[in-house]
């Protein structure tokens, strides 16, 4: 047979390579392979160097202007959290960690020890940092409203100490947005302590721009990039007009992002905040040199989940990854347990030791802007800041930040985004590996722990996605659910199906009996159905097999006493006849998960 041959200074055919893939595509459009982010932006399967044909010129070169493709001189610093609330464990967990190769220190500050270390007063504060040396491991600190008192005792500690890496950490903005209630003193403090310090310790940061808050509260990425520009704008200006200049201003402020597991989605935004910052210090007047976004990146809390919790290894090391690929400065990992409670010290050494392998052994610590050049992450970039520009305009023309949140307009596009998500995975377009997809019912959780509960303040509160498929889980544990499986055919016809109910009902806590079974006969199954004592049944196999004996199996299911009936798959123009021989619920791709659990639940006389 002969072939046609390859040349291969051939220009390629994109029109003819474009109708192979709709023919592998069965007919299907080629819209079918494109995605979206959370923002609406189109995710193309093939990227071409014309799609940035202004994006590389835009990006600059590594550490400098506009600092698209990184500030940071060499790896970034591995900055770990530390919430204990006893202040001496708090030390022990920190002398552990930086012998462990840490380079810095997040102290989350709580007084009452509920959401942090139980710091009260500049004995504490000695107490959590005894033996560290503050100058090889600087401290960030995030007190919430507790800020600018603690920033004071920080300040006190570090007379004679050079500062570089120390981060205030002062938000009054952040707390608002948390709680729901703007503290007119605390940011008054906080301005004011600024700008009476930062002269005197220039290589410090003193207030940081939480972008984390309306990411961990459901936003889109775009949001979460436009909460930064809009903060970092509010407090530019209140210290600008406080006389220590946009310069000055600019270099007191640092930001810090959450970021989740898509890891060239998650690049592109740490890239697209440096773009949108340096056009904002640009248009402030503030020099090319001087316009470079500090980012402390923190491992998304918001995907994390507490089942199959040992999965949040990989979603930790991806995150991690795509904040360090994106140029984050400052990297925080948290511990697989973190949703259980606080870890173990093996849960601080994997969490910090992820970190460690991405930067030493996988040489990312070694290469400035890895993704750099890459036609789809450039493109992203520039959407992405194209898109939160746009958002940033629309909340400084409602008067800017403040005013935004008095008006709730900020939290309703996030409500809205969240919602919008939550859809997706209720219906498990989008899925969480071992909540929503490939549960393992009765798997063992690893050791943790125990941290007090801590109770909702109002303002954009923190979600979880996996959390409202962990309640009905949890609800089923106390009762151990079964169901029956009425396998028509062979295994050939029912497998699939069958395959498809058992990990649907393990998403809700219900386990499955003879899920692989196959019986010779109607009598047989009945049989079978009868001697487990069940009362649920799912029916699992072909449209073929429903066609001819679905009615049937459920008519017989119901006389021996089965009180709910499940069919597995779409029941088309049959549902009515279905339904009428004894078959109460349908399960099929696409379909509410969340929803039809419930109902399950409710069968099962699991109640809410």
């Amino acid at each position: 047979m002969s072939e046609r041959p390859l040349h291969l200074g051939e220009p390629a055919d994109e029109a003819g390579w474009r109708a192979l893939v709709e023919q592998g595509l069965k007919g299907g459009a080629w819209a079918r392979l494109v995605g979206k982010t959370a923002d609406g932006i189109a995710l193309e399967p093939l990227y071409r160097e014309t799609d940035i044909a202004t994006a590389a010129d835009e990006a600059g070169i590594p550490g400098g202007a506009p600092f698209v493709r990184g500030a940071r001189d060499g790896a970034w610093t591995i900055r770990q959290a530390f919430e204990h609330h006893d202040p001496a464990e708090t030390n022990r967990q920190i002398l552990a960690d930086l012998a462990g190769g840490v380079g810095g220190i997040e102290l989350v500050v709580d007084p009452d020890g509920v959401r942090g270390v139980a710091i009260r007063d500049a004995r504490d504060l000695d107490l959590a940092l005894a033996d560290v040396i503050l100058e090889a491991a600087p401290v960030s600190l995030d007190a919430g409203e507790h800020g600018a008192w603690l920033a004071g005792l920080l300040r006190d500690k570090l007379k004679g100490v050079a500062a570089k890496g120390t981060n205030f950490g002062l938000d009054p903005l952040g707390a608002f947005m948390r709680s729901g209630k703007e503290c007119a003193q605390e940011h008054a403090l906080a301005i004011d302590f600024t700008v009476r310090h930062a002269s005197e310790l220039p290589s410090a940061h003193f207030v940081r721009v939480d972008a984390r808050i309306v990411h961990e509260a459901g936003g889109t990425e775009a949001q979460e990039i436009a909460s930064a520009l809009v903060g970092g704008i509010h407090y530019l200006r209140a210290l600008d007009g406080k006389g220590l200049g946009t310069g000055g201003s600019a270099k007191a402020l640092s930001f810090a992002v959450a970021v989740g597991p898509d890891v060239l989605i998650e690049t592109a935004k740490l890239r697209a905040l440096r773009l949108c910052w340096a056009r904002v210090l640009e248009a402030s007047g503030v020099p090319p040199e001087a316009r470079a976004a500090h980012i402390h990146a923190f491992i998304s809390r918001r995907m994390m989940t507490r089942y199959d919790a040992w999965t949040n290894i990989l979603r930790v090391t991806t995150a991690a990854f795509a904040a360090a690929v994106g140029g984050a400065d400052d990297i925080t990992t948290y511990p697989l347990t973190d949703v259980l409670g606080l870890p173990t010290p093996f849960g601080r050494r994997v969490a910090r030791n992820t970190q460690h392998v991405l930067m030493e052994e996988c040489r990312l610590g070694h290469v400035a802007d890895p993704a750099g050049g890459a036609w789809f992450v450039e493109k992203l970039t520039q959407e992405l800041a194209a898109k939160a520009w746009e958002i940033m305009q629309g909340i400084e023309a409602e008067g800017g930040i403040v005013a935004s949140l008095h008006a709730g307009s900020l939290q309703k596009r996030v409500a809205d985004a969240r919602a919008a998500r939550q859809k997706l995975i209720a219906t498990r377009r989008e899925t969480i590996t071992g909540v929503s997809d490939f549960p393992l019912v009765g798997a063992a959780t690893p050791d943790f722990i125990a941290r007090p509960p801590v109770v909702a303040v109002g303002g954009l509160e923190p979600i979880r996605w996996a959390e409202p498929f962990e309640t009905l889980r949890e609800r089923a544990e106390k009762h151990a659910p079964r169901t029956f499986f009425a396998n028509l055919g062979a295994l050939a016809e029912f497998g699939p199906r069958a395959q498809f109910a058992r990990n649907f009902f393990g998403v809700g806590g219900i386990a499955s009996v003879g899920e692989e079974d196959a019986y010779a006969s109607m009598e047989a199954l009945v049989d079978a159905f009868r001697s487990t004592g069940l009362r649920i049944a799912v029916i699992a196999s072909t449209d073929t097999y429903y066609a001819e004996h679905a009615e049937n199996c459920a008519q017989r299911l119901k006389a021996a006493g089965a009180d709910w009936i499940v069919l597995a798959g779409k029941p088309g123009d049959a549902e009515a006849r279905y339904r009428a021989a004894g078959v109460d619920q349908f399960i099929f791709a696409g379909a509410d998960v969340l929803k039809e659990l419930e109902t399950l639940h409710l069968a099962l006389g699991i109640a809410p």
